[in-house]
């Protein structure tokens, strides 16, 4: 009886072993060694840049939360929305400071897998001010297609140096300047003559005072021959 019972349980066991390992040999953690890459390396304040995320050694990774983590004062979220791999959903949480980029597969989707260079996400940031900014992929967490989850702290982190944004220079002015209404009203003024008496003479363009002289001579020898000739006929009649 027992060697009956034994024979049983070593059928059994050859027959539904395997499936009965089955979900625990499929039940393994994503796999992922992730890396954080900036680009460019070097901008002027007020450039763009992207920071991307990439995986190698991926294996089936069916959702995962990336948290990326900058100087606030330097980067800043662009208006462009990060992007994710296709066939999934990608969405993103900013705070002060942070993004964190979720994305899920959709449906029966398989889970991500490579052996390198799969990007997982690619973030639009923008410059603000001089400085070297550090932008470090802080926390994350990844899910497996059966539910495992696998997180992680500090795992990357890329540099970018900003320069300032050049001031412009004032040029001097090369044309004359327009000369003030209040100067062209001065130097085209013409003085008004000066108002005639009623004993002044019109003259045209002439002195007058010439004339004034000549006059009183002329009277002053008609009035001396008319003496003359009066002094003369009194000494005749003497």
């Amino acid at each position: 009886m027992s060697r009956r019972l034994g024979a049983a349980l070593v059928a059994a066991l050859t027959l539904f072993g395997p499936v009965l390992a089955a979900p625990a040999a499929h039940a393994a953690p994503p796999a992922a060694t992730l890396s954080l890459s900036v680009s460019p390396m070097s901008v002027t304040a007020g450039d763009a840049l992207v920071a991307t995320i990439t995986g190698s050694g991926v294996s089936d990774l069916y959702s995962y939360d990336l948290e990326i983590t900058f100087d606030p004062t330097l980067l800043a979220p662009a208006a462009d929305a990060p992007t994710g791999p296709a066939g999934g959903f990608t969405s993103t949480v900013t705070g002060p400071g942070s993004l964190t980029v979720s994305h899920t597969r959709l449906g029966t989707s398989p889970g991500l897998s490579g052996a390198s260079g799969v990007i997982l996400a690619s973030i639009p940031l923008r410059s603000l001010a001089a400085g070297s900014a550090v932008v470090e992929l802080s926390s994350v967490r990844l899910v497996s297609s059966t539910g495992d989850v696998v997180t992680a702290a500090a795992v990357a982190s890329g540099t970018v140096v900003i320069a300032a944004a050049p001031v412009p220079v004032p040029q001097p002015s090369t044309s004359s300047p327009a000369p003030s209404p209040e100067a062209s009203a001065s130097a085209s003024a013409t003085p008004a003559p000066a108002a005639k008496g009623p004993g002044d003479l019109a003259t045209t363009g002439v002195d007058a005072t010439p004339w004034w002289i000549a006059g009183a001579l002329g009277v002053a020898l008609i009035a001396g021959g008319a003496l003359f000739v009066l002094r003369r006929r009194e000494a005749v009649q003497e």
